[in-house]
Parts: structure tokens; C-alpha cells; sequence
């Protein structure tokens, strides 16, 4: 049984927290991770957040909030796409400020949720038989795609925790 202040944190991204097996459990984790980085973002100063930092491929808290945003949609249409299933229309919304990521996130999220409708009780060989390539070239199936989605939120919340907060 998870705690009550997990479930309420977990409800912001998923419909169904706490499905059984291994993506039952991914899914959870994600929804965690999300979480965790929207609660970070959520604190920058609104002056900060779209400061410009003097160097870097993400040039502010906000780009980095905009590229998690897109990147989750651009998981979930990649599994959706994989098993045949509608793509999700992408949303390019650009997040302009602190609070503008949380509902983002919880849209993909829940399309990545609807894209493991029937697959939550899959076995092995139906998952890694499941294999499609991702935009930037490896070859994935779903447990791999979900776990770098999952480190993907870790790695911008660990950046944005260490981001200066004096440029």
C-alpha cells in the first residue's frame, strides 16, 4: 500500500496509479520522477525561469522544461506508433512559465498510460518482440523506452536542482 501523499502526487500524471507488473511499476516511477521535476520547476524563481544561462544546449529552465515536455510526448507517440495505435497530436506549447509543465507532463503521461492499454500483463517475449527504432537512432521496446523516459526526468530534475541561481 503507498502512501496517501503519493497517491495524491501520482493522480497529477496517471489514471490508474498502482497497476500490477513491471509497467504497472514503470508507470509509477515515471509519474514519481514527474513529480519530483515539476515540484523543483514549480519553486524557480519566476525570474529565473526563463533567464538565459551564458552557456549550454539548453539555454534557460524553461527550454529545459519545454524540451521534458515534448520529449514525453515524443515517447508516447513512439510506443503508440510501435503497436498501431493513433499518435497523440503533438503539442509544441512552449512552457513560459513555473506552473506550465505540470499539466504538459500529465498529457503525456496519460498517453503513454493509454499506450500500454493490454500490455500491462504482457510476458517477456511479447515485450522484447515489441522492438522499434526512436528518432535518434537506438532500437528500443517498451521496458527500455520507459526506463530512459524515466532517467530522462531524473537527469533535467538533477540539472535543474544544480542550475546557478545567480547569472
Amino acid at each position: 500500500m503507498r502512501p496517501d501523499s503519493q497517491a495524491s502526487e501520482w493522480s497529477d500524471f496517471l489514471d490508474h496509479p498502482g497497476l500490477p507488473g513491471p509497467f504497472g511499476a514503470l508507470m509509477d516511477e515515471y509519474a514519481r520522477a514527474a513529480g519530483e521535476l515539476c515540484s523543483v520547476i514549480e519553486a524557480v524563481p519566476p525570474d529565473l525561469f526563463l533567464r538565459e544561462a551564458a552557456s549550454g544546449d539548453l539555454l534557460s529552465i524553461g527550454a529545459i522544461a519545454t524540451h521534458v515536455s515534448h520529449s514525453a510526448q515524443g515517447y508516447a507517440n513512439a510506443l503508440r506508433k510501435a503497436r498501431g495505435l493513433p499518435r497523440t497530436p503533438a503539442d509544441r506549447t512552449v512552457v513560459e512559465q513555473p506552473s506550465g509543465l505540470r499539466p504538459l507532463l500529465a498529457a503525456a503521461l496519460r498517453s503513454m498510460e493509454g499506450a500500454l492499454s493490454g500490455f500491462y500483463n504482457a510476458d517477456d517475449a511479447t515485450v522484447t518482440a515489441l522492438r522499434f527504432e526512436m528518432s535518434w537512432g537506438p532500437t528500443y521496446d517498451p521496458e527500455i523506452l520507459l526506463e530512459h523516459a524515466i532517467v530522462h526526468l531524473l537527469r533535467h530534475r538533477r540539472q535543474v536542482e544544480r542550475w546557478p541561481r545567480e547569472l
